[in-house]
């Protein structure tokens, strides 16, 4: 059997399939499963224009709450709030017909605004706004079509930062999703043992990249095999720096999740 490495970038969540039961059952990449192999469950309320639903982490802190005008939850619509773990919401936004169309604010987990602006047609429009954790603005940013045309930047004591020139971001790896494809493909390997004995499967890591760029916290939310699970994290822990996202002009801590498909082909 010859062994491929098949790697896809999902960072972000989207949830799938409908059932007529109450309940719903989802693993680490958001596909249906079953109650044994969950990461997330959802509950669902039928409405007269759709359905209301919460998603919940396995310890029972919801996860997002919003609501959907077709019965296979692909169509947002109206207001979604995001939650941490904790269960302290960090993330409220708009959709129209599955776009985002109207006001999306970040929290700081005190509660406080972290940054806040307007959408329109799934691209951030207009002017927004960014604050540090005490309350003071960090920097204001005018977009069009989702493109940083202008901005301005403070100290906490409000006087001016001209260090600093990007005012949102998410985090990436160097040189981009290119180059961090490149760089698992070229140091991953398929373990002997996996091969001799045919094991197959997805392996989702999940990790952190601190304010200063450090990936670290990795953690298999999806396990294929003991010996799969153990060459992703290797290669993972051997990550070089990031380039750390951006709220508002500060550098913050970000989420990230890498699926690693290990598959077999017959020679």
């Amino acid at each position: 059997m010859k062994p491929i490495l098949l790697l896809t970038l999902l960072f972000s969540t989207g949830a799938v399939s409908a059932s007529a039961q109450d309940t719903l059952y989802y693993n680490s990449l958001w596909k249906e499963t079953t109650a044994g192999k969950a990461a997330y469950f959802r509950l669902k309320t039928k409405t007269a224009t759709g359905w209301q639903v919460s998603d919940h982490w396995l310890s029972g802190k919801t996860q997002m709450t919003g609501a959907y005008s077709d019965d296979s939850f692909h169509i947002k619509e109206g207001e979604f709030v995001f939650y941490d773990t904790t269960g302290i919401a960090n993330h409220r936004v708009t959709y129209v017909h599955n776009k985002l169309n109207g006001p999306d604010t970040y929290y700081y987990p005190n509660g406080k605004t972290r940054l806040t602006g307007p959408d329109k047609d799934d691209s951030s429009e207009g002017n927004w706004v960014g604050y540090y954790p005490s309350g003071k603005i960090s920097g204001k940013a005018l977009f069009k079509k989702g493109q940083q045309v202008f901005a301005t930047f403070y100290h906490e004591d409000g006087s001016p930062d001209k260090t600093i020139k990007v005012f949102m971001r998410e985090a990436e790896f160097p040189g981009g999703v290119n180059q961090w494809l490149r760089f698992l493909n070229k140091n991953l390997r398929y373990p002997d043992s996996a091969v001799v004995y045919e094991i197959q499967g997805t392996v989702v890591v999940d990790f952190v990249v601190s304010k200063e760029g450090k990936a670290g916290n990795f953690r298999v939310s999806q396990s294929a095999d003991k010996y799969l699970d153990a060459e992703a994290l290797r290669v993972m822990n051997q990550m070089p720096e990031w380039i750390p996202s951006i709220f508002g002009g500060i550098a913050a801590e970000s989420f990230k999740r890498q699926p690693i498909v290990f598959s077999l082909q017959a020679q």
